[in-house]
């Protein structure tokens, strides 16, 4: 029910929006609150959320906390596109209905449609913080949901990224992807390590460091691991690590020749993969639990680079038995293959995990992501520059993507939505980032 009215809320907001263009009065002060309105670019409605500092109602809080809350949750619901949000300097006082009806009315007057009051309790080195939701476009500021996180002081970004996915959960029905990872690849040709980030790249931290060529990395469905190439042993083998837990690292497949291109099954049972164990590259099927191989592409061309349709039934890879690498969809067995893209230079497929797309690579003078339909249909550009976008990856929303570019003179890791929002530059420092892959949801 709570969420129900959650959602007539955002559609109600967003016909309004269409119906009539909405300029916000100036911004009015309210108990002292400075109130202002963040809206960001993409093209599209969206609906204004107030999220004022978290108020502390048990506990001292001399790290800031309750602004960081407030601050990161603010930036995922920006990052999402659906909100903008109206952020304030102070916070609503505790255990007082009247301060609060005077502070949602004041923000409602600023335009925002819904608030998030924060509560945070503090206690020793652990938080416990309540997200209420209210619906600010009624006249009584009705509550829409509330729910309390609980964590140590040291994972207060992770709070602040579940209650962002929350709010996003009761507005349109679907966790939001701000309690996600990144992995990807660091260093110059010759010694990169992998590491692991937020979604938003707070937090790096390396997750090998074995002075070798660590490759590919590709997370498996339960975000508990991430299958990657390494020359750890001087080959091209396949390893499987555990950054969240205290196991050894696996060896998956050390074939002599190549072991690359890993991409995990939906249900993480399989793992595709490339060998050329047998002479020519091709994609054979590797059951992790068990090691058995079936072979799925018999073709005097390379084979290369697979990705699976959400539903576990077809592959999408790279071949270039038509000349030069194309997109190429087959079934699970390997049979009915057919050709996805007509013409041009092709690789890095990536199908979305809603299925209705999958993203790849084309190079036309430099490289950027298009997007095509898997039945052919509606080929599209992506990126357009400046400088070039590689690698992409899904979020696990299916709406937004990760990738490379060297727009900013070196290749590093952005982030962006499919409607056309300018990237925003996930990592930074004065090494090369590159092949993100981005997580599903964390347990």
């Amino acid at each position: 029910m709570i969420q129900r009215r959650a959602l007539a809320l955002l559609t109600l907001v967003l016909a309004l929006a269409w119906l009539a263009p909405w300029a916000p009065p100036p911004a009015p002060r309210a108990q002292g609150v400075e109130v202002f309105l963040n809206v960001t670019g993409g093209g599209s409605k969206k609906l204004n959320i107030a999220i004022p500092e978290f108020t502390v109602v048990s506990g001292t809080d001399p790290q800031g906390t309750a602004k960081l809350l407030a601050a990161v949750a603010g930036n995922d619901l920006t990052f999402s596109g659906l909100f903008s949000v109206v952020t304030a300097t102070g916070a609503i006082p505790p255990n007082n209905p009247t301060a609060l009806k005077e502070s949602w009315s004041a923000f409602a007057a600023a335009g925002a449609h819904a608030g998030v009051h924060g509560l945070l309790a503090l206690r020793g080195d652990r938080l416990e913080a309540e997200m209420r939701l209210y619906d600010l476009t009624s006249p009584e500021h009705r509550l829409i949901a509330a729910k309390k996180f609980e964590g140590t002081l040291v994972q207060a970004r992770r709070v602040a990224h579940r209650i962002a996915d929350e709010i996003v959960l009761q507005f349109t029905g679907e966790r939001g992807v701000a309690d996600t990872k990144i992995a990807y690849v660091v260093g110059p040709r010759g010694a990169k390590e992998l590491y692991i980030a937020d979604y938003d790249g707070a937090g790096a931290t390396a997750v090998t460091r074995n002075g070798s060529i660590n490759l590919s990395p590709v997370w498996s469905p339960d975000a508990r691991s991430l299958a990657f190439t390494s020359y750890l042993q001087g080959y091209p083998d396949l390893y499987r690590l555990f950054p969240f837990e205290r196991r050894p690292l696996q060896t998956l497949a050390a074939f002599a020749g190549i072991n690359s291109s890993p991409a995990w099954s939906p249900d993480g049972r399989l793992l595709a993969l490339t060998l050329s164990k047998d002479g020519n590259p091709e994609i054979y099927v590797l059951t992790v639990a068990t090691g058995a191989l079936r072979r799925l592409t018999r073709h005097v061309g390379i084979d290369t680079e697979p990705t699976w349709a959400p539903t576990g039934r077809q592959i999408a890879f790279v071949s270039d038995r038509a000349g030069t690498p194309h997109i190429f969809v087959m079934d699970t067995d390997g049979a009915n293959v057919r050709q996805l893209t007509p013409s041009g230079f092709q690789t890095q497929p990536r199908w979305s995990p809603k299925g209705d797309m999958i993203v790849y690579t084309q190079r036309r003078g430099g490289h950027q992501l298009w997007a095509i339909n898997p039945d052919g249909s509606n080929p599209r550009q992506l990126t357009f520059g400046p400088g070039q976008a590689q690698s992409a990856s899904w979020a696990p929303d299916g709406r937004h993507l990760a990738f490379q570019s060297d727009r900013l003179g070196r290749w590093q890791i952005f982030a962006m939505l499919l409607d056309g929002t300018p990237p925003a530059r996930i990592t930074s420092g004065g090494g090369e980032a590159t092949s993100p892959t981005w997580s599903p949801r964390l347990p």
